[in-house]
């Protein structure tokens, strides 16, 4: 072959060379993107906003540190409104088209239990925060649930109940996976009983409770548990109960328990009501980082347990990839066999991939007020 051959091929192959060499520093320097899914609109907006705004903290944090082995930490933030539907259309768009393998997201179980079956063609993981439901547990090995179970809760109004001896009680929930995955276990932990349960159920965006609500009075229960999937759902309840002067003996999910504006607004009503919360370790670090919000946007950064689950949830994510490579499986093994120690505690994950070591408390409402039951 001739020498200008040979000298054809040495220039050819030295584009090629620059020309991948160039697309690697390209690839090294573009931003390490984790998409973010939580409810900005609907009725779990309260929850959706702060954890956005503590999401991007935490960002903010891991970029002035140098971000992720020298690449900035990008957050594509996105509505997922409470709708598992929106949320799998919102998943799928970011994972096929924009190429994110790494998710985080907030509270509405059925929206996890939407995405958890295409996670692993999608060669996808996600972290999420507030997500309660007990069908999450193992539910894929792509899913990690940062919270504590709802069943906890539940079992803990079952336990209370029996105690103050009921022998009828009413539940009212909304026909969601959370609430139908809750009311379940609440029964459950009644089998065996003497305690008898009536129920009634709504639709997601009804606005006329007063049907269910006046068959439950007719019961001349002992005691009513109300779990509406989202704020909106609560109020709509709290409102026609005042309305009906429905009075009973009540037990709330926490979604009313973390609404100070359903508080304060039904406080008569909510007067004595039992209900529970995950309450998280208050880890160093978790003071200066409300701190930090409060300073950003002028409020408080509630509910604070929400606030700092996100903080640590980005974090956890950022240092997995940090360590083993933006990969969803190789993120996933990491979580599986790693601790971190976050402003929310100590975090792991169980043999199901739940945080481990975690539990619901009771609370009491006390002039619009929440306090631990002692």
């Amino acid at each position: 072959m001739s020498k200008k051959y040979w000298i054809g091929i040495a220039v050819l192959v030295v584009i090629v060379g620059g020309f991948l060499f160039i697309r690697s520093q390209q690839s090294q320097n573009q931003p390490i993107k984790i998409g973010a899914l939580f409810p900005l609109t609907g009725g779990l907006a309260s929850y959706g906003e702060p954890a956005q705004k503590m999401a991007v903290i935490a960002a903010d944090k891991i970029n002035q540190a140098g971000g992720i082995n020298g690449r900035k930490l990008e957050l594509d933030v996105q509505d997922h409104a409470c709708d598992p539907k929106i949320a799998l259309s919102t998943f799928q768009q970011l994972s096929t088209v924009k190429g994110i393998r790494i998710f985080t997201s907030v509270a509405c179980s059925g929206t996890i239990l939407s995405i958890a079956p295409v996670l692993e063609q999608n060669h996808a993981m996600l972290l999420g925060t507030i997500v309660t439901a007990a069908k999450i547990s193992g539910v894929s090995p792509y899913v990690f649930r940062n919270w504590a179970q709802d069943s906890d809760e539940a079992k803990l109004m079952s336990e209370e109940m029996l105690k103050e001896g009921s022998k009828k009680v009413g539940v009212l929930y909304e026909e969601t996976d959370y609430a139908k995955g809750f009311e379940a276990s609440f029964e459950k932990f009644l089998v065996g009983s003497t305690i008898q349960v009536v129920h009634e159920s709504f639709v997601s965006g009804a606005t006329d409770m007063r049907t269910q609500l006046t068959k439950l009075k007719s019961e001349n229960l002992d005691a009513l548990l109300v779990v509406p999937q989202t704020v909106t759902s609560g109020d709509v309840i709290l409102k026609q109960m005042s309305e009906l002067k429905f009075q009973p003996r009540l037990f709330v999910t926490d979604n009313i328990l973390k609404s100070k504006d359903l508080l304060t607004k039904y406080r008569s009503v909510l007067e004595g009501a039992l209900s529970g919360d995950y309450v998280m370790d208050q880890a160093p670090g978790l003071n200066a980082v409300l701190t930090t919000y409060k300073t950003k946007y002028g409020k408080d950064c509630a509910p604070s347990n929400i606030c700092a689950g996100v903080y640590d949830a980005v974090h956890l994510l950022a240092k997995a990839i940090g360590e083993k490579g933006y990969d969803a499986v190789a993120v996933s093994d990491y979580l599986k066999t790693n601790s971190y120690s976050g402003v929310s505690g100590t975090i792991s994950f169980d043999q199901k991939n739940d945080r481990a070591n975690t539990h619901y408390t009771l609370f009491v409402i006390k002039n619009g007020i929440a306090e631990i039951l002692k």
